[in-house]
């Protein structure tokens, strides 16, 4: 994994978790605890991440692999093997994103902006809703049910299901769209 690829998954995980967690402590009622408890148990909470991220993951990959979505896969698809790739990598950028990103966006702000909003901000921040190009506002389109169902997971279940279905996404995700040549022995 390169220098800047390690870079980035540090300050998403850590900075982004820091400012949804500052968010969390200062201005909600819920503490770090409660939200880390989340309402259901833990093993419940890892099973419907996982299962949500990889229902997900298949609705997206679908949509990706569509014929009419070709130019933008290749695009997608050459930026991302920009990047020197192994497994671990792709592990790493998937939990401090998951991690990350949920914390920010989920816990920090979805209780004070709502599910909805939070959604459509979440994917417009990716890039994913472009009025210059339909068919990625298209996928965005779709990007913001996935994500609703995140924060409805983090409503319902907890931060950890939330974290656990993002997390197993972005893994799938990578690991379908890195070309297998790409991929460095970790």
């Amino acid at each position: 994994m390169s220098k800047k690829m390690l870079i980035l998954g540090w300050v998403t995980l850590l900075g982004f978790g820091f400012v949804g967690l500052s968010l969390v402590y200062f201005f909600q009622p819920t503490t770090l605890l409660e939200l880390v408890i989340g309402q259901w148990p833990l093993g419940k909470q890892l099973l419907a991440g996982t299962l949500t991220g990889m229902l997900g993951a298949g609705v997206a990959l679908i949509f990706i692999n569509a014929p009419f979505f070709t130019d933008e896969r290749q695009k997608y698809h050459s930026i991302i093997n920009n990047f020197s790739w192994n497994e671990l990598g792709i592990v790493f950028i998937s939990i401090c994103a998951g991690v990350g990103e949920e914390l920010l966006f989920r816990a920090g702000l979805q209780p004070f902006l709502g599910l909805w909003i939070t959604s459509v901000l979440f994917v417009a921040i990716h890039g994913y809703l472009n009025p210059l190009n339909w068919k990625i506002s298209v996928y965005g389109i779709v990007m913001i049910g996935f994500i609703a169902s995140l924060g409805y997971l983090y409503k319902t279940a907890g931060i950890l299901a939330a974290i656990m279905a993002h997390t197993v996404f972005d893994a799938i995700l990578l690991f379908q769209l890195i070309e297998k040549k790409s991929l460095k022995s970790a």
